[in-house]
């Protein structure tokens, strides 16, 4: 296993981090989520992501952490969206985002968060107060580090610029959309910050919900995948003419190599440096261990320059 230095703070994660939406306490039993957690963490995996508005995924990965070292784990979880119809029971204001950390606490059974993230900006909460907010939480010691998740470039300055102003804690990490079909926003906005700021980066749907993995790319969206039982709007975003047209490219490609679809995509992503860590779905040990083989892949020149061909993106190569 690979490991990384999330931005250029001390905390070392595996390359590939186990994501827990849509799968642990949903897709999967007990059982089974015990059993892939233990596996990836005998793999050399350190690293897992959740979030408070993941249904009963945060309850789901406790349990399944029973018996495991706890100082050996990055825990990682999120906070923002409506838990419920409580006023005050959203966003980054100080309540809610104390009050979502105990919550959070309890649900994974441990004593503290190793990074905590604002799973989107808060356009209602004065920033200062969300930081000052984190910054609290982390000299109290219920989380380590805090980062973001989906936010701007602008955001994101403006953020660096009241750490420095006001001597709160920085922001480690942004948790960002990356992969092969989704690029120009990491590449162009967030990218640049970590050479300004040293800012980490995590990114999340490397598959871009299974159309890079070989699903759904023919005449109709397959039934029990991601794309046939979440939502419309997941399904109108990736399963598109454009998006479809490059991953049948890459399912060429994979075929003449005798390559997983899968991967290929996610050892572009290891490959590249400015990636800290890949948070990856896990619906199944057979999948868990495919995601595994993927970070021993060397992908060689030709085949890079195959991809960058296939997935142009508004960067230069």
């Amino acid at each position: 296993m690979k490991y990384r230095k999330i931005g250029q703070s001390g905390l070392s994660a595996s390359i590939l981090s186990v994501g827990g939406w849509k799968n642990f306490g949903e897709r999967l039993n007990d059982t089974d989520s015990k059993r892939i957690i233990h596996h990836a963490v005998e793999q050399g995996i350190n690293s897992f992501d959740t979030a408070d508005v993941y249904g009963n995924a945060e309850e789901a990965m406790g349990r399944a952490f029973k018996g495991l070292d706890r100082n050996k784990l990055v825990l990682s979880s999120k906070c923002y969206w409506p838990m419920s119809d409580d006023v005050n029971d959203r966003g980054l204001s100080r309540k809610h985002v104390r009050a979502s950390v105990e919550n959070s606490l309890k649900r994974l059974d441990t004593d503290y968060i190793d990074l905590y993230l604002c799973h989107r900006f808060d356009e209602h909460t004065p920033l200062r107060e969300t930081i000052r907010t984190f910054d609290d939480l982390i000299r109290d010691g219920k989380i380590l580090y805090w980062g973001t998740s989906a936010w701007t470039k602008e955001q994101l300055v403006q953020a660096f610029q009241v750490c420095e102003e006001m001597g709160y804690e920085p922001p480690i990490v942004e948790q960002a959309e990356y992969s092969l079909l989704v690029r120009d926003y990491v590449e162009q906005e967030i990218q640049p910050l970590r050479e300004q700021y040293g800012l980490g980066l995590m990114c999340w749907s490397p598959l871009a919900a299974g159309i890079l993995a070989g699903k759904n790319l023919d005449q109709h969206v397959q039934p029990n995948t991601l794309l046939s039982t979440y939502s419309p709007q997941l399904r109108d975003k990736y399963w598109n003419d454009g998006h479809v047209a490059k991953a049948q490219q890459l399912r060429t490609l994979s075929e003449k190599l005798d390559v997983p679809m899968a991967t290929l995509a996610l050892a572009w992503l290891a490959e590249n440096r400015k990636v800290d860590s890949i948070v990856v779905g896990v619906s199944s040990f057979e999948q868990l261990t495919a995601n595994l083989n993927a970070v021993d892949y060397a992908l060689d020149a030709t085949t890079k320059a195959q991809l960058n061909t296939i997935f142009q993106s508004s960067e230069k190569e």
